[in-house]
């Protein structure tokens, strides 16, 4: 048997035997590091830090749900650090995620901690299909290695973002912290881009593609982060119970704002005009039916005046520029814009693939990997490849078909009209506080579903954080304020989880 002391006989000093453990641990770790540096081993470096994150996960989860936070727009795919296209884990939120994975299911499966009512809601039921959904078409599709891994990508998003989310998220303050731990994390890189795009001039719209790197991969992602974001921002304002925090705000919005105009991102500037609208129907109070009526004329003037518009585009010869104006006027030149070009170039290829392999589709993940044999050589851009190295359907809409047949867009969409219903439900039953942050998500939610008809970020952390989550803030909301979540103990130790 072990004593937890360890006495000295020469001057009777004790120590704990902990104490003694720590130190010569501290010294073997110290000279593997040492030996790792001179083999150019760096990683090695970081199994401190992971250990302490792993002690934070296992005994702090919320806290380490706001770390995680803060870290997303943070991180980095290790690629960018060792120069090989295979390595694409963002660090260190993968590794957080991979964590709160293995948290979660213990939870779920072992423990019973969890509240499964949370479970139970139709947003959850969609969420846990469309999962279920992209399992079974891993092993339908035409490469499952790299299908799998998309399934496990999406699978830890959900976990933390969504259902962890979920039970964090009983504590109505939690959602405040969760979202301004984000927003904190996102400050740095919009002034790590503005900052480097002055240096190439302010109004540098090919330097603004490229000045968020390494952190956002291009200047779309980053666009769409921050519609995200700044009705969020613009709802804290109006809600802020300090003169301080009030001011704190309004800076970062002009920030966000700032970022976001020289992000040169169009389809996430109509995003956020959407949105602008999508809230004033709130405002005025006018009805969906009305909503709805002028939608449907709206798309039955488009398909009566096809040709024209057409006709209309393919006159249209403006390129992407600097000029605000003539940025937003190149949205619809589909004659000589290459980003535009590229696009159609890819959509039409994601609906000769569909046409293949409609009901399971190819696979998560496979499109970027499948889709160059499927374009058109009159089609193609300068920008065109055949490597599966330029990214994907430009579609989060198309990119699910493509991957997961028509049942997987049909799942996409239920979430995306099921969330909307969550939220415009949160707003008639809530208190005025409770209609202002719903409005916020709804409208940061609506930026995405519509910029997901031009690309697909649901595959990487930075967006995918705020989707699940928004979506799971309205979801919670909803339960409480609907009166089917009781307060039981397991709910009230959401924070312990």
């Amino acid at each position: 048997m072990f004593s937890s002391t360890v006495i000295n006989s020469e001057n009777g000093l004790t120590l704990p035997l902990k104490y003694i453990i720590a130190s010569v641990g501290g010294l073997v770790y110290l000279l593997f590091a040492l030996f790792a540096v001179k083999e150019h081993f760096y990683i090695v470096w970081l199994i401190p830090l992971a250990f302490m994150l792993l002690l934070l996960a296992l005994f702090s989860v919320d806290r380490f749900f706001l770390l995680l936070l803060f870290f997303t727009p943070l991180s980095v795919q290790l690629r960018f650090l060792t120069d090989n296209p295979v390595a694409d884990i963002f660090l260190p939120t993968e590794v957080m995620l991979a964590l709160i994975l293995l948290i979660m299911l213990f939870k779920v499966f072992n423990s019973r901690e969890f509240n499964r009512k949370l479970f139970r809601h139709p947003v959850s039921i969609l969420i846990l299909i469309m999962l279920g959904w992209m399992f079974i078409t891993s092993f339908t599709g035409t490469m499952i290695l790299v299908s799998l891994k998309a399934f496990l990508a999406r699978f830890w998003f959900v976990t933390a973002f969504y259902f962890l989310a979920l039970a964090l998220f009983n504590d109505r303050s939690f959602i405040n912290k969760s979202l301004q731990a984000f927003m904190l994390g996102l400050v740095p890189v919009v002034l790590f881009h503005i900052i480097r795009l002055w240096g190439f001039g302010l109004f540098n719209q090919q330097a603004a593609h490229s000045t968020m790197w390494p952190f956002f991969n291009d200047h779309t992602s980053f666009g769409t982060v921050l519609a995200f974001f700044i009705p969020v921002v613009i709802w804290l304002i109006i809600t802020a119970r300090s003169v301080f925090k009030r001011l704190f705000y309004i800076v970062v919005a002009i920030v966000f704002i700032a970022g976001f105009v020289l992000s040169y991102s169009r389809a996430a500037w109509i995003s956020l005009a959407l949105a602008a609208f999508f809230s004033l129907k709130y405002f005025i109070g006018i009805p969906w039916k009305a909503v709805f009526t002028g939608f449907a004329i709206g798309i039955l003037v488009l398909v009566l005046s096809w040709p024209s518009v057409v006709a209309t585009m393919e006159g249209n010869r403006q390129d992407s520029s600097g000029n605000f104006g003539e940025h937003i006027r190149s949205i619809t030149n589909i004659t000589s814009d290459v980003s535009n070009i590229e696009r159609i170039n890819r959509w039409k290829s994601a609906v000769r693939m569909i046409g293949e392999k409609p009901v399971t589709g190819w696979g998560p993940g496979t499109y970027q990997f499948q889709y160059a044999s499927y374009q058109f050589s009159h089609e193609r851009s300068v920008i065109s490849t055949n490597f599966g190295d330029a990214g994907n359907a430009h579609s989060e809409y198309l990119g699910a078909m493509v991957e997961s047949g028509i049942p997987g867009i049909i799942i996409l969409i239920l979430i995306v009209i099921f969330a909307i219903l969550t939220g415009n439900r949160v707003w008639v039953r809530g208190s005025k506080n409770t209609r202002a942050i719903s409005l916020a998500l709804m409208s940061g939610l609506v930026t995405y579903f519509f910029h997901a008809l031009f690309n697909n970020f649901l595959d990487t952390d930075k967006i995918s954080a705020p989707f699940w989550m928004f979506i799971a803030a309205l979801v919670i909301m909803d339960l409480k304020s609907g009166g089917d979540m009781h307060q039981s103990k397991q709910v009230k130790k959401g924070r312990q989880l």
